[in-house]
Order: C-alpha cells, then structure tokens, then sequence
C-alpha cells in the first residue's frame, strides 16, 4: 500500500512507513528529517537553477535554442535542419549572437554524439594549418591522441581540410566548402 507523508512543504511517497525517534524508515532505508530536508533543499536548488538556465537560452528573438546536458554540464544549443558551409554557418551562429559549438569535454562530446548526422562544431586550423582552435579562442592541443577524432584523423587530405565536423561518434577534418548541417552554441 502506498503511502503520503509531509515532512515541511514536501510530500514523500512510500510503501509504509515507521517513526523511530529523529528519523524515519520508508520502505527498508532509513533517513533522518534533517537529511530528508537538505536533500528536498539540493534537489529544489538545482531545479531552480536548471528553470533559470533554460530561461536564459530562450531568451532572446531566437527562441530555437534547446537546453542539453550531460552530467553537471549544461549547454544552450540551436541544431540547424539545413546544410551549409563552414564560413556560412559561422556567420549564420554570429548573426544570431552565437557561435558554432565547442565541444571540448568528455560530457560535451556525449551531447553533439546524440546526433547522427555529419554536424560543423566550432573548430578549425583555417589559421595556422595543423593547430586547431576552438571558437571560443582555446587551442585543441594534440587533436590526434585526444580521442576525440576518427583514427588516422585529423589527415589534412590533399592540405585543404581545415574545419572539422562530427562524423559518427568522432570528429573528422574535411574541406569548408563541404556542405553539412551545423550546431551553434548561445554561451550560458
């Protein structure tokens, strides 16, 4: 049978449950009020603050921006629907205040992962060649034993791929004037 008890302004839901002096048992576990209510505290801080992080991305006269996460990090993105080039992207993201997406973590890898298609992301060696820079101004050091790029990649095919795009699970380098669907990036 289930049950409802309210501790403060929180209800618990639970199979059954037993008070045994400061704390409470619900189902086999046990837990002390106090604990209870820090934990309600935590979890109603982080849902203010995830509430505020999705307001902040949709602000604006572009309202197409999604709030993605992967573990505690948070990015506020609009995927494209349409191919285009590196430096029409670009511009596209920079019009719009943005910039194409920098992916340079583990957990912000695992988001742009979650598509499938070929994607422009925010890097590039259009400056100075074999030294890839994210767009928001950080050099990508070793981007063949980062693990972020395909084996044998990046390969600099023929000295004209410069900007890089997602390509399955891992990053690719391919010439800019390929078409391709892009992601930009709203920073938080």
């Amino acid at each position: 049978m289930l049950g409802k008890t309210q501790i403060g302004d929180t209800f618990l839901r639970h199979r059954s449950i037993k008070y045994i002096g400061p704390s409470v048992v619900l189902s086999t576990m046990r837990f002390s009020i106090p604990l209870l209510i820090l934990y309600t505290t935590v979890i109603e801080g982080i849902q203010s603050n995830i509430e505020e992080l999705e307001a902040k991305c949709r602000e604006g006269p572009n309202a197409d921006y999604e709030l993605e996460q992967e573990g505690n990090t948070f990015m506020c993105l609009e995927w494209s629907f349409w191919s285009d080039t590196f430096d029409n992207a670009k511009n596209y993201c920079q019009i719009s205040g943005t910039r194409l997406g920098v992916f340079d973590t583990w957990d912000k890898m695992k988001i742009l992962q979650r598509r499938t298609r070929p994607t422009w992301i925010g890097l590039d060696d259009i400056q100075i060649e074999g030294r890839y820079q994210w767009h928001d101004g950080q050099e990508f050091r070793d981007p063949a034993l980062s693990g972020f790029f395909h084996k044998y990649e990046p390969s600099d095919s023929e000295r004209v791929e410069d900007c890089v795009i997602l390509s399955g699970s891992l990053l690719n380098d391919v010439p800019c004037t390929s078409s391709f669907l892009f992601v930009c990036e709203k920073v938080l």
